[in-house]
């Protein structure tokens, strides 16, 4: 007979990306468990996901909360001459955290929750393939030609002005735009808005990255998106879904438009997904996970 020793591990933990980069971590829940990951949106804070987090360790899931370098824990922590690149995120601090949540935690399913950015840059990944399923909450390609009207008036100048212009300096003061309330990396800020201004986002082929990631994966995944959410519209989530091109081809895509009136709400937007009022959403997702 094997005993497998169920370890509480709740708590804050400090990891180290391989270049050198401290990235703390804030996990909910107990070792060997299905685990779920999330990578955040752009701006906000690891407050953001506490409620959901707290939830789905009730119900059996661990969950684990970080931030990208130089965002809420600041640029004084980072060594010299760290790469501050959007891309780095995602190669680096990214991997560094599934790596560490593989090695310590041993789950029994790994999923990678994207929100926002987060969803974007999850092919980035190395080693994607120790991830059994991927989620999207409001995860979206930035090609401005994917929004109509107002909205795409407003990434033109977003991508072409506003960001370009705020972000010549070492730090991007995000709260001036209503992106979140502390400020960025100016490298970060510049690349985003460089893959808002080319057509296709970050997938043109003049960025010559490795695409790779997102080609190849083949698990599940689940894409959820709101009638009311101006940041990623419906044109803008199957963006980002037509470059998953293997679990695309698989029929192993589950994508859903929420409208918030069918649940009782009068928005959920960008970011309500992750508020108690959503907890109807939370035990589908729930169940999503326990049956994959």
């Amino acid at each position: 007979m094997v005993f497998l020793l169920i370890i509480q591990v709740s708590g804050i933990h400090t990891i180290h990306t391989t270049d050198k980069v401290c990235l703390s971590l804030e996990v909910f829940g107990q070792s060997r468990q299905p685990t779920l990951v999330i990578n955040p949106a752009i701006g906000v804070k690891r407050r953001l996901y506490h409620d959901f987090a707290c939830w789905l360790a009730e119900q059996g899931i661990a969950c684990v909360l970080y931030n990208y370098r130089g965002m809420e824990d600041g640029l004084g922590r980072l060594p010299d001459g760290a790469d501050l690149s959007t891309v780095a995120w995602g190669q680096l601090d990214q991997t560094a955290v599934l790596n560490w949540v593989t090695e310590q935690l041993q789950p029994n399913r790994l999923f990678l929750l994207g929100h926002s950015i987060g969803g974007q840059l999850v092919g980035f990944a190395e080693g994607l393939d120790q991830v059994h399923g991927i989620i999207h909450v409001a995860a979206q390609k930035g090609d401005q030609q994917l929004w109509s009207g107002t909205g795409r008036l407003k990434l033109f100048m977003l991508w072409h002005v506003l960001i370009p212009l705020m972000s010549r300096g070492q730090r991007f003061h995000a709260a001036k735009l209503g992106l979140g309330n502390y400020p960025w990396p100016a490298a970060a800020a510049r690349q985003w808005a460089a893959w808002g201004r080319a057509k296709g986002y970050l997938f043109h082929p003049r960025f010559a990255y490795d695409l790779s990631g997102w080609r190849s994966f083949s698990g599940p995944l689940l894409s959820l998106g709101f009638s009311d959410d101006e940041m990623a519209p419906e044109a803008a989530i199957d963006g980002l879904l037509s470059e998953f091109h293997a679990t695309h081809d698989l029929g192993h895509i589950d994508k859903r438009i929420i409208n918030p009136t069918s649940l009782g709400l009068s928005n959920i937007g960008h970011f309500g997904f992750f508020k108690p009022e959503a907890k109807t959403l939370w035990q589908d997702l729930n169940t999503w996970i326990q049956t994959h």
